[in-house]
């Protein structure tokens, strides 16, 4: 192996490791990963998830699916954790590009590549079924290209293919469209030959999103917004379901929470030279824009985006704000360590040393492999829920855990599951009439479950009372 390969082969190796020893077992809820059930689901089903339908997560979740190891549930987490020890070699990369051998400077992209891999946050999304382990991979792919990606016609069209790609996984990286603009690290208005490559390449990448109506002709199982008109499709990929979540109310309380969340991330010492090479680093001045650009930009839009897990959104500022650390760290090392020959096998030091005190101190707060809550809920429910049994559900961990058991693993096919939540949409409606033929659906407006019970007198049903962590799981006949 080339000597330049033995770091980023040791970071991905030791990150992977680490998040495979604390992965989630299968479905979970751990670190906010309700949602999981519903993604994973869906690939497996070919299915159509929440808005925004996430496209390129549906096929790469799929892929990783085929792997012949541990459940579906299991298998699809391992993408996140394969995607975020991609981003953090990525890291690396950019840091070492920056830097142009400069002494030290494989150290300091080291650093910078561990600050990101062991962020709390970071690591706590890389060890269940979620987006956003991708999304910091994309990310940061579409940011070194920006930097240091020449002018040929391969490279242009292949930036853009990757930033319609990143919206084809979360919305979010519209905040990334300016970088089509940037030339030579500045940005300019370039010949349209270029900028047409960029916008074509953005098409292409976009056009992921096609899966999502030629899967709901099919009528999936999970088929959210039934995406085969042009209005159910806008509607989808837009988010409009969740826009009622933008507000300005307890900004200011946002903002302190946001630099608390900061400081957990990378303790005070990786806090501080982070804000020194933002501050500083005159050196490398002409790579700051992009790289602000992306803290300022998802900063802003984790506190204006007011839903309960809206912090996860700061995962895209700790891909910044890791690239200042290594920046950072370089421009202090270099201002402190005078030239001696053993200076760099102390940094090394030092950074196992950080290295393993940051383990553990996070191991514990992310920790999924031992949650077995989810699924221990849906074995009590599936075990003892009466035969043809209508389970109502109530909130997204019990109905996307049970969506998981029920449509992806195709346990208990004669019960109905139903969201009462979803009620009040016509395309769930279709697919409720779609995945249960037997169900009596009332036409009129508002339907409720309780008019669901009694169209349907001769089938049991079941409520949960208090939450899926307390489960009591009523059942009834009419």
């Amino acid at each position: 192996m080339n000597i330049k390969h033995i770091p980023p082969f040791l970071i991905f190796v030791s990150l992977f490791s680490l998040y495979s020893y604390t992965l989630a077992p299968g479905i979970s809820w751990a670190n906010g990963g309700a949602d999981g059930g519903d993604l994973i689901a869906a690939a497996a089903v070919n299915g159509v998830p929440h808005p925004t339908g996430y496209p390129l997560y549906m096929l790469l979740a799929k892929l990783f699916q085929f792997i012949p190891i541990g459940d579906l549930a299991y298998r699809t987490n391992l993408l996140s954790a394969c995607c975020t020890g991609l981003a953090s070699i990525m890291i690396y990369f950019t840091v070492n590009h920056i830097l142009l051998k400069e002494k030290f400077s494989i150290i300091s992209s080291l650093v910078a590549a561990f600050a990101f891999g062991l962020s709390p946050l970071v690591w706590s999304q890389a060890v269940v079924a979620e987006v956003y382990g991708l999304q910091s991979l994309l990310t940061i792919i579409i940011l070194y290209q920006t930097l240091f990606w020449g002018n040929k016609t391969p490279d242009n069209l292949i930036r853009g293919t990757c930033l319609g790609l990143g919206l084809g996984n979360h919305i979010t990286t519209i905040f990334l469209i300016p970088f089509l603009l940037i030339e030579n690290n500045k940005v300019e208005f370039f010949s349209n030959s270029k900028l047409s490559l960029r916008i074509l390449g953005v098409l292409l990448g976009l056009s992921v999103y096609l899966i999502l109506p030629f899967r709901a002709m099919n009528n999936p199982e999970i088929n959210w917004n039934d995406p085969v008109t042009f209005n159910s499709f806008f509607q989808l990929i837009s988010g409009k379901i969740y826009q009622s979540y933008f507000s300005t109310q307890f900004i200011f309380d946002r903002i302190r929470a946001w630099g608390g969340i900061l400081i957990e991330q990378f303790g005070a010492l990786g806090v501080f030279s982070g804000i020194f090479a933002l501050l500083h680093n005159q050196t490398h001045k002409k790579y700051k824009l992009p790289i602000f650009w992306i803290f300022i930009s998802y900063g802003a839009f984790s506190l204006i985006y007011a839903s309960h897990d809206s912090y996860i959104y700061l995962i895209q500022t700790i891909v910044a704000f890791s690239l200042w650390i290594g920046l950072g760290f370089q421009n202090l090392i270099s201002f402190i360590v005078p030239r001696w020959d053993f200076a760099k096998t102390g940094l090394y030091l030092l950074l196992v040393i950080l290295i393993v005190r940051q383990v553990l101190i996070v191991t514990p707060k992310v920790d999924a492999s031992n949650d077995n809550r989810a699924i221990e809920f849906a074995n009590q429910v599936l075990r003892t829920s009466p035969e043809n049994a209508i389970i109502f559900t109530g909130d997204d961990q019990s109905t996307f855990t049970l969506w998981y058991y029920h449509y992806a693993e195709k346990q208990r096919p004669d019960i109905m599951v139903i969201s009462e939540g979803l009620l009040e949409y016509e395309w769930y409606l279709r697919t409720l009439e779609n995945n249960y033929p037997t169900l009596s659906i009332p036409t009129e407006n508002n339907l409720s479950s309780f008019d669901l019970i009694q169209s349907n007198k001769d089938n049991p049903y079941c409520f949960f009372i208090g939450n899926p962590e307390t489960l009591d799981i009523n059942c009834y006949r009419y």
